[in-house]
């Protein structure tokens, strides 16, 4: 019988993959010895909870650096807009916004995070700042960046 109120005490996550065996799939935890010594830890007979969720890459570091350090910068000297944070805060804006709210009888934008954007996302963006100035970014296999295969717009921004 499960109890009808849990406590959860301590949450631990596991990175697993899935894996087709037959007709049906099995969950494969990455780092097994880990898991098993977590699950030893654990009394015999103890209610646990487990849920699975799917992990998108987040942008990688590269993409950011590239980003702030590379795209912002060629934009801001070809715009005169000499702010990077405000070219970041207009692209945002732009192409990131989750919904406009009012506040205090004032709209304000709420924006997604750079930070939040899966590897794809991020592509995605860029090409986004790329169809709205005109500039294209500049290549990125020199930022330890994969080139976007059969790009039409913008041939380089897939960021592994």
């Amino acid at each position: 019988m499960i109890p009808s109120i849990h406590k959860i005490t301590k949450i631990e996550s596991f990175a697993a993959t899935i894996k087709r065996v037959g007709i049906v799939n099995r969950l494969v935890i990455v780092h097994q010895v880990w898991f098993q010594n977590y699950l030893n830890k654990l009394k015999d007979g103890e209610y646990v909870s487990v849920s699975i969720s799917t992990r998108k890459p987040k942008r990688t570091i590269q993409q950011n650096r590239f980003y702030f350090g590379v795209y912002l910068p060629l934009i801001a000297e070809q715009t005169g807009e000499g702010d990077i944070e405000r070219l970041h805060e207009l692209f945002k804006g732009k192409f990131l916004t989750r919904e406009i709210v009012e506040v205090l009888g004032e709209k304000v934008r709420i924006k997604k995070s750079t930070t939040e954007l899966s590897i794809g996302e991020f592509c995605d963006y860029i090409l986004a700042i790329e169809s709205f100035t005109g500039i294209e970014a500049p290549p990125t296999e020199n930022w330890d960046l994969d080139p976007l295969p059969n790009r039409k717009v913008a041939s380089k921004i897939l960021f592994l």
